[in-house]
């Protein structure tokens, strides 16, 4: 019928098949394989219901279905029927940030980028989306990392273009001001870990796209609005530690009045909060 990045897809009568010449891994059959895995997602994928594992998925076979965009509202269905059976996992930030270090270092963008995560930024199994079909990695990041590690979720619903719907229809909890905001990794964080592994798919392919590049060259003014925040939160610890150690003095009678000390180290502590919080990117800016 036609080629893709997938593989080759061809008619068989009832159902379709896709032939993948360079397999990427088992990610799709295990969806059908995996008892709990099947039953969280069948109600809402076109899994593959046969097929050919050969060093990976090299032949799928899927029914004909009538398919739209997976919408934001079915991807939020897919995600809490996941969480639902169990099959979440927590928060990984060194697993993602190890990730991103080793796709920088081998694509040589010349960015650096590293995020902590809130422990509300829970991860999925790995499965890539076509429409509503599951289909296999992408030979990019075959090539480039770890296939099997658990990405977060969110990040999926930034690949699928689907977050504001997607976040709409989630628990609160996993759509909050924790998960979202910059300091946190967040959004931002994620769309960059997309843009990355764009970039990857355009060298693989040896594909021109002026916006992944545009927005790579772009990364370092962003990181610098980061360090002006992060340097904004150095008065905190000052603060603390200021106060800390008027008491000390304090109770070692080496000062007889330590209002001062206390109102001085607490305004910093409170200014360095102010100062952070404002000078935090707002992480609905386009970067």
């Amino acid at each position: 019928m036609h080629e893709d990045r997938s593989g080759i897809w061809f008619d068989i009568g009832d159902y379709n098949a896709l032939v993948v010449p360079i397999p990427t891994g088992n990610h799709v059959s295990r969806l059908s394989r995996n008892s709990a895995l099947k039953k969280a997602l069948q109600p809402f994928l076109n899994l593959a219901v046969a097929g050919c594992s050969k060093d990976g998925d090299h032949v799928l076979v899927y029914r004909k279905m009538d398919e739209s965009k997976l919408s934001g509202s079915k991807l939020a269905q897919i995600h809490l029927s996941l969480i639902d059976s169990g099959l979440s996992t927590p928060c990984d930030e060194y697993g993602w940030n190890d990730r991103l270090k080793l796709v920088e270092d081998r694509l040589k963008t010349q960015t650096l980028w590293r995020a902590p995560h809130s422990k509300n930024t829970i991860g999925v199994p790995r499965f890539c989306i076509k429409n509503e079909t599951p289909v296999p990695l992408s030979l990019s990041e075959y090539l480039l990392v770890d296939g099997d590690l658990n990405l977060a979720m969110v990040r999926q619903a930034i690949e699928l273009d689907v977050f504001e719907e997607w976040a709409d229809n989630m628990d609160d909890k996993f759509t909050g001001y924790d998960v979202v905001r910059t300091a946190t990794g967040g959004i931002p964080h994620h769309r960059y870990d997309v843009q990355l592994m764009a970039k990857a798919e355009s060298v693989a392919f040896d594909l021109d796209i002026p916006d992944v590049d545009s927005y790579l060259q772009n990364v370092d003014r962003f990181q610098a609005k980061l360090g002006t925040m992060r340097m904004m939160k150095m008065g905190k610890p000052l603060s603390f530690f200021g106060l800390l150690t008027t008491l000390w003095l304090h109770m070692a009678n080496e000062i007889t009045e330590p209002t001062i000390g206390y109102l001085t180290f607490a305004v910093i502590g409170i200014v360095s909060q102010i100062m952070y919080t404002k000078t935090e990117p707002d992480w609905r800016q386009a970067l």
